[in-house]
């Protein structure tokens, strides 16, 4: 068939109109794709970094587990050296006993009683009889006894050392996790503008307010304000570097309190009160127990923030719960 110039050109119309809208329309997507990208705020970076925190947390748990079962391992392995102790002693009776008999009667003590011609010689020899056997049951069973807590001991000890690989192996899961948290929080951080950066990094480390606390709280408060300008370190625990449950915990042992290591404990440490009767020494967290802090009266929190931060004074804005250590 031969072709025309307008059927060439017709054919050409009809291939063209298609595949210039196709690309038309793929130039127009292509702008709104690349903007789909929404702008980074304040609020979302501090969610990021706050989200790497929380799991601090779980990770500061973890190494409290490990180091609660590592102390209940040493325990019972001093449990076990002990036991073992009275089991051989225990095991060294037994056999004693048992030897102790085949020597004395071969064939049986009662046996040997049998051929006796003295009813009198007979009845002592019996009672003697019947007092080593209840001798040798009741060595028998405390051995018995001691067999049974010895592999009891070993049973748990096992147990112990499987929970610390397990929790071991749980919290360098978490520190990758956290780690990774981080970089993604640095870099929400980065997509903010110059002047927003500068001002999520500031940290607060005046007081300009006097603080109406005296005894433990005071002593509390004066450590942690000693810290401030330290930087936050991932389960920091001082004295140059903290994170937000280490300061509590170090500030508290100052005054001579024990407190737990970690958000949650610490505060069921305390007697919970309503944050209207908050006082100077109390103890503020984020009901998520992702977070705690010191308060210090004036609306004012010494707390240890993120990483990238260091101690500062902030204001009550995200604690929602609050505990007086007693």
């Amino acid at each position: 068939m031969q072709l025309t110039r307008s059927t060439t050109r017709t054919r050409v119309a009809r291939w063209t109109v298609p595949a210039v809208m196709a690309l038309t329309a793929g130039l127009l997507v292509m702008p709104g794709g690349a903007q789909a990208e929404p702008k980074v705020t304040v609020k979302d970076v501090e969610a990021a970094f706050h989200e790497a925190e929380a799991m601090n947390e779980q990770v500061n748990q973890l190494g409290e587990n490990i180091k609660k079962t590592k102390q209940q391992i040493s325990d019972l392995g001093d449990d076990i050296a002990s036991q073992q102790k009275i089991y051989d002693e225990q095991r060294d009776a037994v056999g004693e006993l048992i030897v102790q008999q085949q020597i004395e009667a071969p064939l049986g003590t009662t046996a040997s009683l049998i051929g006796s011609g003295d009813p009198d010689e007979f009845l002592d020899g019996l009672g003697a009889v019947q007092a080593l056997n209840a001798t040798r049951s009741d060595a028998l069973e405390a051995f018995e006894e001691s067999s049974k807590e010895l592999a009891n001991r070993r049973a748990q000890l096992a147990e112990r050392k499987k929970q610390l690989e397990a929790d071991k192996k749980d919290a360098a899961k978490k520190q990758k996790k956290i780690k990774a948290k981080y970089e993604d929080a640095k870099a929400e951080l980065a997509r903010l503008t110059a002047a927003e950066q500068a001002a999520f990094n500031a940290s607060d480390i005046n007081v300009d307010f006097e603080i109406p606390a005296s005894g433990r709280a005071k002593t509390a408060i004066n450590f942690a304000l000693a810290q401030l300008g330290d930087p936050y370190v991932y389960g920091g625990t001082g004295p140059n570097g903290w994170d937000c449950s280490g300061l509590v915990q170090a500030a508290w042992r100052a005054a001579g309190v024990s407190l737990p290591r970690v958000v949650g404990p610490q505060m069921n440490a305390t007697k919970r009160i309503p944050m209207s009767q908050l006082q100077p020494g109390d103890l503020v967290a984020y009901s998520s127990m992702s977070h705690i802090g010191i308060y210090l009266g004036n609306g004012r929190v010494v707390h240890a923030p993120r990483p990238g931060k260091r101690v500062e004074i902030t204001g009550l804005g995200g604690f929602s719960v609050a505990g007086r250590v007693g």
